[in-house]
């Protein structure tokens, strides 16, 4: 019952959080119309605490506000009109410090954030009409120029700048404090202003984000003002922990437990104690000195290492234990990322496409994936559920996936929503630190989706995106296709396709530069996949067919020329692996014709009984209407089978002539072509073991996780895009389309910002891999043996 009411309480929250957002819209428009910019902040929170204070039963008790509007010393009086400007330093407890921060805000104050929520639909408006401070922390010299027009602006326009030192929340039932970050009180040195410390009373006996969210009565206390006058650089460090331990000690004193005494006034009203030594007099804290500089610098990207690092917090034993994968992470957090070819990177390959369902995109994900793993890569998988196969499963040797709870509504595809995955995708990308994400399949959803969410964590992942299908630009299913594949390749930072046809294709459909677009074909396991001619009838000739059971995959065509087929060749038999919605027209067939003892319909071929099922025949036939590709055809050819495939895509790139017989896509030829190949089998003219020969040194998967990596690479290494030049490339899509996905986004970040109140990344627990490449190939060695030892019984 104690949960059901904390949820209750908790969304009732959310939901006046959200109405008042939207009110503060029309607040920021009203006040900068009558020039009341800067008050902004001051009208929205007050309208929050007295809508939200009441509704929620939270009252604060404030001792020494007038600090907040009075300042002793040179120019007196209300702060924002004739008194001075001032840093306010607070403690941060969780999102509901929005409440105190209500009571208390000040007029003719800002706050301090991130620059790249400038550019956000709605937040980002209201933000700029209030006059946030916005800091680029990604460059260090961008943050110290905007740090220097921020002391400026304090100077000059006499407004007030709201800061959390911490950095991020912190939420115990202990009263304590993090360490402090430097960047609040360089500006205030730089500005000259006072530093006023703020210090909310712990409330984790009425919130505790998790069960807990009750009635009560906070105290807040302002401390006196710290001068910064004639301080420098060098006196930051004491001026920010003798400010740290004051903020402790209040917080102790005025907490429902308190562990000791407050700091004496006496000690807090002059500078003197704050400092190891007098300083000289200067003219400006940027103005001359390059070593005061340099220290701000140095801060700036010590406050951005560590809020990148926010998400490692969490205690996690050993750290020796810590692979070189999360080592390296850490160390580049908040830094430009610099070309290093030799990094291990943290992949998650996504699709809507995986086992226990067979096709190509299945295979070669999972095939990439082990190779990729073999390199010292750390890899995941993350695809939607699959009957009762859902949450964390391991697949030999050791690939990690997980089968969220998202069920397909047609041929393995989920339908496309853009929020639902959101929460999975963020708690996974946080919990395995994720460096890049690989999506693979036009008809993928949770690709696409990946590609759009990928920009929301801080910092950016990289994308990118393989594209296994060819797809035309007049039915509907290509238009819808190519709309919602234009949007998710739109900030992708590589593309991959198996051919050159299919190349040509993705750049016409996503409307993409061609210089983005990397080819690198499929690829087999020849061992898997080795010829064993005894395995087949001799009596008689076996076409085989192993594919989805859908249109595009030509079934039509095998139906109408299986009775042809098997009216002129009495010798020949057909065996159909795999399932789908033309299974029923097939059995139909079967009937019709009385072919039962001609005609075998396998069903779902699992992925270990291909090569056996390949065995059984000479000929294998691929039908596809459309194919990028088509690995199946260099499996079947690796297996010893002559091919016959529809002269579609990317196949005619696949084998030399000798080794295929090609086919329009039509009955009369594909009667034609499968008639060549049954007269080429019986003249003998067809090796099966030389052609297994020649296929095993066609494709390898070690050639193309090569240079897979190298498109890994080039993607680690490209800038990442500010949310304005999102939102612009997106607007270039089209006056309809263009809005529509600017829309999403803003939904999206919003979205984004809830989950990051409602779980703060803090509390998830991020997954520490012991990596070993050597045990690894080992596994894989040992799997080998085992699978030459297995006899298969005749």
């Amino acid at each position: 019952m104690a949960n059901i009411l904390f949820q209750l309480r908790l969304t009732l929250y959310a939901i006046l959080l959200l109405l008042v957002s939207f009110f503060a819209l029309i607040i920021g428009l009203v006040c900068t119309l009558t020039g009341r910019r800067l008050n902004t902040n001051y009208y929205v929170a007050r309208t929050f605490y007295h809508v939200a204070g009441p509704i929620l039963g939270w009252k604060f008790e404030v001792e020494g506000e007038e600090y907040l509007w009075k300042l002793e010393g040179e120019g007196g009086g209300q702060a924002g009109k004739k008194g001075r400007s001032m840093v306010m330093v607070g403690n941060h407890q969780s999102m509901v410090d929005i409440l105190y921060l209500g009571r208390i805000f000040p007029k003719h104050a800002a706050i301090m954030a991130k620059k790249s929520i400038k550019w956000i639909p709605g937040l980002g408006w209201w933000m700029m009409m209030s006059g946030t401070v916005f800091i680029n922390r990604s460059n260090n010299k961008s943050a110290v120029a905007s740090m220097t027009q921020a002391g400026d602006d304090m100077k000059r326009k006499r407004i007030s700048l709201w800061i959390f030192p911490e950095g991020t929340r912190h939420m115990s039932a202990e009263s304590d404090l993090l360490p402090f970050k430097k960047g609040a009180f360089y500006l205030a040195v730089q500005s000259g202003v006072p530093v006023v410390p703020v210090v909310c009373e712990n409330y984790h006996r009425l919130f505790d984000g998790k069960t807990r969210f009750k009635r009560g009565t906070l105290k807040i206390k302002v401390l006196p003002p710290i001068p910064t006058t004639g301080l420098t650089a060098s006196d930051v460090p004491a001026l920010m922990e003798k400010t740290r331990e004051m903020m402790v000690e209040t917080l102790k004193s005025i907490s429902s437990s308190p562990t000791s005494t407050p700091v004496p006034i006496s000690e807090i009203n002059s500078p003197a104690p704050l400092l190891a030594h007098q300083e000289e007099s200067r003219n400006g804290y940027f103005a001359t000195h390059a070593a005061d500089e340099q220290a701000v610098e140095n801060a700036v990207g010590e406050e951005e290492a560590d809020s990148g690092r926010s998400i490692k917090s969490v205690k996690t034993g050993d750290q020796k234990g810590i692979s070189k994968v999360s080592v390296q992470e850490e160390g580049n957090v908040g830094k430009p990322k610099k070309k290093n070819s030799n990094k291990k990177l943290s992949i998650a390959m996504i699709s809507d496409f995986f086992l226990p369902v067979v096709g190509g995109v299945e295979g070669h994900i999972y095939s990439l994936s082990v190779e990729m793993m073999k390199r010292g890569h750390k890899v995941i998988v993350i695809t939607h559920s699959h009957s009762k196969r859902v949450g964390i499963r391991h697949l030999s040797p050791g690939l990690k996936v997980y089968y969220l709870p998202i069920l397909p509504i047609s041929s393995s595809a989920t339908l496309p929503n853009y929020l639902l995955f959101l929460p999975y995708f963020r708690s996974i990308m946080i919990q395995e630190r994720i460096d890049l994400i690989h999506g693979h399949g036009s008809l993928s959803s949770l690709a696409h989706e990946a590609l759009f969410h990928k920009d929301l964590l801080d910092p950016p992942i990289k994308g990118v995106f393989t594209d296994h299908s060819l797809f035309g630009f007049g039915d509907a299913v290509g238009v819808l296709t190519n709309k919602l594949l234009v949007g998710a390749l739109r900030n992708a930072d590589g593309v991959v396709c198996v051919s050159n046809t299919g190349r040509e294709n993705t750049v016409l459909r996503a409307q993409l530069d061609p210089e983005l677009v990397s080819v690198i074909p499929n690829a087999l396991i020849p061992e898997d996949f080795t010829p064993d001619p005894s395995k087949a009838d001799s009596d008689h000739i076996t076409i085989v067919v192993i594919s989805r059971l859908y249109y595009r995959k030509g079934i039509d065509l095998l139906i109408a020329s299986c009775p042809h087929i098997c009216a002129l060749f009495p010798e020949v038999r057909f065996v159909v692996g795999g399932d789908g919605p033309k299974m029923v027209e097939l059995e139909q067939m079967r009937e019709k014709y009385q072919l039962q003892d001609r005609v075998e319909l396998l069903g779902r071929v699992r992925p270990g009984d291909v090569r056996d099922v390949l065995n059984r025949g000479q000929i294998y036939l691929n039908n596809s209407l459309t194919e990028a590709f088509g690995i199946s055809i260099i499996e079947a050819a690796s297996a010893g089978l002559f091919v016959v495939a529809t002269k579609v895509g990317g196949v005619p790139e696949i084998l030399p002539e000798d080794m295929i017989e090609f086919a329009r896509a039509d009955e009369e030829d594909v009667i034609r072509a499968l008639t060549h190949a049954i007269h080429t089998i019986k003249s003998g003219k067809h090796d099966p073991i030389k052609a297994h020969e020649r296929v095993r040194t066609m494709y390898t998967w070690e050639e193309v996780a090569e240079r897979t990596e190298k498109v890994y690479e080039r993607a680690m290494n490209s800038p990442a895009r500010t949310t304005a030049e999102r939102l612009s490339r997106y607007l270039a899509l089209g006056p309809i389309y263009g809005p529509i996905l600017c829309c999403i986004i803003a939904v999206q970040h919003y979205f984004f910002w809830f989950l990051e109140w409602w779980d703060p990344r803090e509390r998830i627990e991020v997954v520490q891999s012991h990596w070993d490449l050597d045990k690894f190939n080992q596994v894989i060695q040992r799997e080998k043996e085992l699978t030459s030892q297995v006899k298969i019984p005749s």
